[in-house]
């Protein structure tokens, strides 16, 4: 396969369907998998036409993480003793891109590839989905790649640390017990579950997505209930004002 088929992106409309596409791998990171997903998610940043990305992984699985078997290649993933600094800008990338993403897993979604499913805004999973937090079975530190952030806010602080300290998976029921994702259906489904919530998406107002998405963000970081307030209402007066000027351009038409 080369490099160019290691990522598949797929338009529909106003949606893009991307595919991780390593399946006899699991659809584990390497380099060249690694700069396709960082390149096509740094180019959403001022895209307008595309409002909605489905992520999904082809094959077996979402995604095992980085390609451990990949030994000296040189498709192997360089990030190491100096850093994520590729993962780490994918997943700033995947927050920074205004397109709410939708994250389709079925069977294994481990150590990196866990990392981005977190990194999506939306996390459906087939009965199949396991959420491998791997790091501390392969001698890390217990998380990385923002992942302790994530699951202590999305699932609490004990059950994030147990998962992530002992290495244990999380199966689908559990994942949608603990809110770590928003449905679980049978893996046959996963797509077409996935097509009607992008559609239930897409009927939003244009700017509606995006203005949501960057403020679900910053009241997620922000210290207050004042401050979170504030930030929601400029984020309404962004839209009312795209409203009504949609709706003049349209009357001078």
């Amino acid at each position: 396969m080369s490099d160019d088929d290691i990522l598949k992106v797929e338009t529909d409309g106003a949606v893009d369907w991307v595919s991780l596409n390593r399946p006899d791998r699991l659809n584990a990171l390497n380099q060249p998998l690694t700069d396709a997903l960082l390149a096509y998610f740094e180019g959403k940043r001022r895209d307008t036409a595309t409002r909605v990305i489905v992520l999904r992984g082809a094959g077996r699985g979402f995604c095992s993480g980085a390609d451990l078997k990949a030994g000296d290649q040189p498709d192997r993933l360089r990030d190491g003793p100096n850093g994520d600094w590729m993962l780490r800008d994918l997943l700033k990338a995947m927050r920074a891109c205004p397109q709410p993403i939708i994250c389709l897993v079925h069977g294994a979604a481990a150590g990196g590839g866990l990392a981005i499913a977190l990194a999506s805004d939306i996390i459906v999973a087939g009965e199949s989905a396991a959420f491998h937090p791997a790091f501390i079975k392969i001698g890390l530190s217990g998380s990385e790649l923002g992942v302790s952030w994530r699951l202590q806010r999305t699932i609490g602080v004990s059950k994030a640390r147990e998962m992530l300290l002992s290495g244990r998976p999380m199966d689908a029921a559990e994942a949608l017990r603990t809110g770590l994702v928003a449905k679980v259906t049978p893996d046959a489904d996963l797509t077409a579950y996935g097509t009607a919530l992008a559609d239930d998406l897409l009927k939003a107002a244009p700017d509606a997505l995006r203005i949501s998405k960057r403020t679900f963000d910053a009241t997620l970081e922000t210290p207050g209930f004042e401050a979170a307030l504030e930030i929601e209402e400029r984020g309404q007066i962004q839209a009312i004002r795209a409203g009504a000027r949609a709706r003049e351009l349209a009357a001078k038409a």
